[in-house]
């Protein structure tokens, strides 16, 4: 079997790959836990090993003892050196964006209502934050990393909290900026994004990013997103969290699931994660029979 730098950047170039390619941008304290590891560097590249999974996915920060406490851990630049002198693995840092820092310090409320009320304060406290975000990502790709994923919550489930225009606004000079450095340095840029991305296709495909990761079906159809950048978007996604929340999944999820597998896989640029990290140690189990349901759809087609 093909090593996985060869793999992802295959499905990144679009092309099929059988078995088809796995990751996860968030594995959990308690999931490592339930497979009998220690949440620390080495085991989660023990765990990706067993699940067959091809991507390691660290979430990086440069205080991770300031971030929220959300059931996976947050990495420092030495441990991101050393996974990427571990072994040959494609190796991605997740790094929260200039507007999820801003949310994560003030609350989505507060941005939202200030946005309104006082829209320079929060363009100049969006302006430190993306500084901040810009030298962690040269300090990411100056270790090496195959690829970014950039965490911004723009959007509820029916539509984004601000408009596209505002987003631009606030919004597109940091892409801009990251995405070039990420593309300098040969490496992928991804953004996970909770929520309806539909209004924001138009600013996705102006930032230039090679994917999504992490995006939810149930708000944004995975297979019309496809089709709506001609094919050429590399979508890590594809396990609901219905899908997880039961050792049997319930058949309507489990059908519509099958059914973004047989239909994207074989045009390549699917790679297989859930929206929603694992976390639950009773995540373990499920998500390998589910594993095992997208090999069996992949090798019989």
């Amino acid at each position: 079997m093909q090593n996985s730098v060869y793999r992802i950047r295959e499905v990144i170039a679009h092309l099929p790959i059988r078995p088809i390619p796995r990751g996860e941008l968030w594995l959990g304290t308690e999931f490592l836990n339930r497979a009998g590891f220690a949440d620390i560097l080495e085991n989660h590249f023990r765990l990706c090993d067993q699940l067959g999974q091809d991507i390691i996915c660290l979430p990086i920060a440069d205080n991770p003892d300031g971030k929220p406490a959300l059931g996976y851990r947050y990495f420092n630049y030495t441990d991101l050196k050393a996974a990427t002198h571990i072994r040959d693995r494609f190796v991605t840092a997740v790094l929260d964006g200039p507007f999820q820092e801003l949310v994560n310090r003030m609350g989505l409320m507060v941005v939202l209502t200030t946005w309104i009320r006082k829209r320079k304060e929060i363009i100049s406290a969006y302006e430190i934050e993306q500084a901040k975000v810009l030298e962690l990502t040269r300090r990411c790709l100056d270790q090496g990393v195959h690829a970014l994923v950039i965490a911004d919550d723009f959007a509820a489930d029916k539509a984004p909290f601000i408009s596209p225009t505002d987003i631009d606004i606030l919004c597109t000079s940091f892409y801009t900026q990251a995405v070039t450095a990420i593309h300098t340095a040969n490496a992928s840029a991804f953004l996970h994004s909770c929520g309806n991305l539909t209004l924001l296709i138009p600013l996705i495909k102006a930032w230039r990013l090679d994917g999504l990761a992490a995006v939810q079906h149930r708000a944004i159809d995975l297979t019309a997103l496809h089709q709506a950048f001609d094919s050429k978007l590399t979508i890590m996604a594809g396990i609901e969290a219905d899908l997880l929340k039961s050792d049997f999944p319930p058949p309507g999820p489990l059908n519509e699931f099958k059914r973004i597998v047989g239909t994207l896989a074989p045009l390549g640029g699917l790679i297989l994660s859930s929206c929603c990290g694992l976390y639950s140690g009773d995540f373990l189990a499920r998500i390998k029979k589910i594993y095992a349901i997208a090999d069996h759809i992949t090798t019989n087609e």
